[in-house]
């Protein structure tokens, strides 16, 4: 029987592989991973763009303009997420997708509670940083360890570390322009936003904008009330609109109309095709969300154009779009 057990131990141990985690913990996984199920949008979208056939449930459904970018996602099961204001994943469908690994925000609030739950389904857990848009250099390093797709890591990570010298390098320039105050309008009113500590600002502060708003953080959620009144008293430069309906009809809204930005004509609709460019989530699209607000705030700033830019950066974070576009 000890020998047995002995032989059993070393048959799990060359199938098996350790991951130290950002945490610190050292987590035993499976040598041979396919399926990653991650439990909130963020980390779900740096699997879509590492592999779409890694990824093995989703947090919530695509819709039809995404399907040619995310390849063999787009039909697999919806199990939810911790996507904040109380979403749980659905731990029955989860069960039965039985992926190989399970990636969890670390910051997830009750973290210790989810983490005992999803350890009863007997799936490793490894917790991961998403925190600042630098995490999504280790996500990428993460996900190449667990598939054993170094080449495929190397070339997200080679991307982003030179978008990332290329906004650093970008700060000087930017200091020299007069600062641009920015609203951030969320909601089909305008009248939610983000207070300064909210990583959804992250990429404003790399395109060298100042929030106009002067607000506290209730919650890591975001998307604060914010009165008109406030708005009015903030009197931004530039408005920059999550939602295209707001920002199609804010300047026949006589509560907007004499605000600097709206009288200006500087509202602007963030990007969402195929995923938003700055939030909700805040995913790798960050990195081409950065250069999209700096080509709107200071367009003469970067020297290639934002669609030669889009078109680079589309074709090595959506291979299922490349491969697309080639035909």
């Amino acid at each position: 029987m000890k020998l047995l057990t002995t032989l059993l131990l070393i048959v799990l141990s060359l199938s098996a592989k350790t991951i130290t985690d950002d945490y610190g913990r050292v987590v035993v996984v499976p040598d041979t991973i396919t399926k990653i199920y991650a439990a909130s949008p963020p980390i779900t979208m740096s699997v879509l763009a590492f592999n779409p056939d890694l990824v093995a449930a989703l947090n919530s459904p695509f819709n039809e303009l995404q399907r040619e970018y995310v390849g063999s996602a787009f039909d697999k099961k919806v199990v939810g997420g911790f996507m904040g204001q109380g979403n749980t994943p659905n731990f029955e469908i989860l069960s039965s997708v039985k992926p190989d690994v399970i990636l969890m925000w670390g910051r997830s609030s009750a973290h210790e509670k989810i983490l005992a739950k999803f350890e009863k389904l007997g799936i490793p857990v490894l917790l991961v940083k998403n925190d600042s848009i630098h995490d999504i250099i280790t996500q990428f390093e993460l996900l190449g360890n667990l598939t054993n797709n170094k080449a495929r890591a190397d070339e997200l990570i080679a991307y982003t570390q030179k978008s990332l010298s290329l906004i650093e390098s970008l700060q000087s320039k930017l200091k020299e322009q007069k600062s641009i105050r920015y609203y951030y309008a969320q909601g089909v009113d305008g009248l939610n936003s983000e207070c300064e500590g909210s990583f959804h600002l992250e990429p404003f502060k790399f395109a060298g904008a100042k929030n106009a708003l002067d607000c506290k953080m209730s919650s890591n959620y975001g998307m604060e009330k914010i009165s008109i009144e406030k708005v009015l008293l903030s009197n931004p430069d530039v408005i920059v609109a999550m939602e295209s309906t707001f920002a199609e009809n804010v300047s026949q809204n006589s509560q907007w109309e004499n605000i600097k930005a709206v009288k200006d004509g500087k509202v602007f609709t963030i990007p969402s095709t195929p995923f938003n460019y700055i939030s909700r989530p805040p995913s790798f699209m960050r990195l081409l969300g950065i250069r999209w607000l700096i080509h709107s705030f200071y367009p003469s700033i970067l020297e290639k154009s934002f669609e030669q830019e889009k078109a680079e950066f589309e074709k090595l974070f959506f291979t299922q779009k490349g491969a697309n576009s080639v035909k």
